[in-house]
């Protein structure tokens, strides 16, 4: 009968054992998941007298502002000891509110009989090590020994209190809730900063966008600086969003105070897209590139200004002017047979070059292959035409049939497109852009499409470990590793 006892006892032991987790920081039930007045984490179930416990918390904040977190758990992390622990758990959840640094985290450790307290920064002057440490071995350790552990953190919670309510410490727990005060009244100065922000690009918007000619060429440009302002406006509205419910891990180490900053960095961009539509607008406007390097020198000269909202358009001046330092050569003067100066024909007025350009020619500007300049003399007895290599220059050859550098690289023209339920075919040619001459190379066969294997089963059942909607969180304190430990 004894052996069957033992043997009973045996199994009971191990079956206490296995269930016991250990537990990380992650693994650790945060309370406020539950609902903004709770405060105690019991995942093992130590404690039963929880709803108590968070009622007295939350009296205790009511009145003094200070968060307090109680765990209690069997054992954690082997590799980690109790305050290295318990701090990151602190810092993991924010303990206390934000600028005050007024929390507090109680940590317990049945197996390993021990305890933690972690203070926030603020609250080191209220609760120092040595008060912490002689109210763990006064209330914890007596209480822990008998296994009432109810009693010794309630008895913990009451002490607390006391030091917080003393009328002698009054004075530096207001000086806490003032800073509380001040930190919610700074979202009114960032809001203010932020409208100030939106106010001067949105005029800065009109004043570029009234100098981009509404011509049908530019439609498209601009419909593209159109669509970059409403992704701006998805931006901002998704980091309010992630931010204020904490469901993106990037953005939990912001505060609201860095919203102007974020907003800044982000119409930058924008108008530093809004920069270079002008620019487009402007080559549009211009064929002949003289009078284009020009038009966008006078520009930049007249709105340097603009790089004090965008430095990123420094980048695109520094460009131009190396790219108009390059064209001193080509728009020197060429001088005649009797050592006269030329002039140069305005392609804004002559855009198709007659009759200086034969079609072929003005077929290799048209395909951004050569910007030709054409040069007369003042009698228009002489001319000089001056080829230089445009922007597409090196994807086209010379073509063996016209002579004109209009004939393609290798390109693959689709016969048959693929399909899911067969193969495509297609050949890879070089066509020439002025003659329509064309050389076969090779045909090629196109794979079948292949329908995705995603599916949106991976979505599902991810919503079980979701908090309510009363759910909340601290207050985003942090703590510099003040604190008190000790064991029974």
């Amino acid at each position: 009968m004894k052996n069957i006892l033992l043997l009973l006892l045996l199994i009971s032991f191990n079956i206490h054992s296995f269930a016991q987790k250990v537990y990380t920081v992650n693994d650790i039930p945060n309370p406020k998941t539950v609902g903004q007045d709770y405060f105690v984490s019991n995942p093992d179930g130590i404690l039963t007298n929880v709803g108590i416990l968070n009622q007295r918390i939350a009296e205790i904040e009511k009145k003094t502002k200070v968060e307090i977190a109680v765990v209690a758990i069997y054992d954690f992390d082997k590799n980690q000891e109790d305050f290295e622990f318990a701090k990151e758990l602190f810092e993991t959840w924010k303990i206390g509110k934000a600028q005050a640094n007024n929390g507090l985290l109680l940590v317990i450790a049945i197996d390993r009989r021990k305890y933690r307290f972690i203070t926030g920064s603020g609250l080191e002057g209220l609760l120092p090590d040595v008060v912490l440490k002689q109210t763990g071995e006064n209330l914890l350790v007596p209480a822990f020994k008998k296994g009432q552990y109810d009693e010794g953190v309630l008895a913990v919670i009451d002490e607390i209190e006391a030091k917080l309510t003393n009328t002698t410490n009054q004075a530096e727990v207001n000086g806490l809730m003032s800073k509380i005060v001040n930190s919610n009244q700074q979202w009114q100065f960032t809001f203010g900063y932020c409208i100030i922000l939106l106010l001067l690009f949105f005029i800065v918007f009109k004043i570029i966008n009234k100098k981009i000619p509404k011509s049908p060429k530019v439609v498209k440009d601009i419909f593209l600086s159109n669509g970059c302002a409403i992704l701006f406006v998805v931006i901002v509205i998704s980091i309010f969003v992630l931010f204020f419910t904490d469901s993106f891990y990037l953005f939990s180490k912001l505060s609201f105070a860095d919203f102007p900053v974020i907003i800044y960095i982000i119409l930058a961009v924008i108008l530093f897209f809004k920069y270079t539509s002008y620019v487009k607008s402007l080559r549009f406007e211009h064929f002949d590139d003289e009078n284009f390097l020009n038009a966008l020198s006078s520009f930049n000269q007249k709105n340097f200004w603009l790089l004090l909202f965008s430095p990123l358009i420094l980048f695109a001046f520094i460009f131009q002017v190396i790219k108009k330092a390059k064209t001193t050569d080509r728009f020197k003067p060429l001088q005649d047979s009797k050592k006269n100066n030329m002039i140069r024909l305005d392609r804004d007025i002559n855009i198709d070059g007659s009759p200086f350009l034969n079609k072929g020619q003005r077929r290799e500007e048209i395909i951004k292959v050569y910007d030709y300049d054409i040069w007369e003399n003042a009698a228009h007895t002489e001319h000089i035409i001056k080829a230089w290599p445009a922007e597409k220059h090196q994807d086209f050859e010379e073509c063996p049939k016209c002579k004109f550098r209009t004939f393609s690289k290798p390109r693959v023209h689709t016969i048959t497109p693929a399909t899911y339920s067969s193969s495509g075919e297609a050949e890879q040619i070089k066509r020439c852009e002025y003659c329509d001459y064309e050389e076969f190379i090779k045909k090629i066969i196109l794979s079948k499409l292949i329908k995705s294997s995603s599916s949106s089963s991976s979505f599902g059942s991810s919503s079980s470990s979701s908090s309510s909607s009363s759910s909340g969180s601290f207050g985003g304190g942090s703590s510099s590793g003040g604190g008190a430990g000790g064991s029974w």
